[in-house]
């Protein structure tokens, strides 16, 4: 394994007692991290809760870290399997129909709109569209999900989404056509419109 990788270092520093490595690590990661679960769960609150409780799970597994891949690799598996076992929980996030809300004055604010900015039509399409996206994506199987959101999102190769999934780079390969393959097919009535 090749030791030079910075982080790999910070975490052997750390293993040797350097508490100020697990901060340096902390540090750089906890952005990524947040962003795997973010976009994986959907929630902002699972989202800081599971960032944390990785970097914990990382803390408290420092004597038995060995090594063996890019240590974002191991971090990113410590948050794929965290999140999974969030979904497991299987915490429905739904809002009742009947519910109603009341805003008071004080909850809104008059604006005045730049010219520069989209319509509020342009604006609300692609709120709309954003949404039907995210929600065809949340749609999909978990590690057709898993696959999409490393691979696309956070940039990993086929082979580093393949250590952190804990399969070959065909099976990813075919976790994202699949992945496609689903998407289009939710998709099509609205982008046919």
């Amino acid at each position: 394994m090749d030791f030079s990788d910075d982080d790999i270092q910070l975490m052997l520093r750390f293993q040797s007692g350097v508490e100020s490595c697990f901060e340096q690590l902390v540090e750089r990661h906890k952005n990524r991290v947040f962003n795997l679960a973010y976009r994986f769960l959907g929630s902002y609150q699972e989202a800081e809760d599971i960032a944390q409780e990785v970097f914990i799970k990382i803390y408290y597994a420092k004597n038995s870290y060995k090594p063996k891949a890019k240590f974002t690799t191991w971090l990113y598996i410590i948050c794929k399997n965290t999140c999974l076992k969030e979904l497991r929980k299987n915490k429905p996030n739904t809002v009742s129909m009947d519910d109603t809300f009341e805003l008071s004055e004080d909850d809104v604010t008059p604006q005045i709109a730049d010219p520069h900015t989209p319509s509020s039509l342009d604006s609300m399409l692609n709120t709309e569209r954003a949404l039907f996206v995210k929600q065809a994506i949340d749609s999909l199987p978990a590690n057709q999900k898993m696959a999409l959101i490393l691979y696309r999102y956070d940039q990993l190769s086929y082979e580093e989404s393949a250590k952190v999934m804990g399969c070959s780079v065909k099976a990813v390969k075919s976790l994202l056509h699949r992945a496609k393959i689903n998407l289009k097919e939710r998709l099509a009535d609205y982008f046919r419109k």
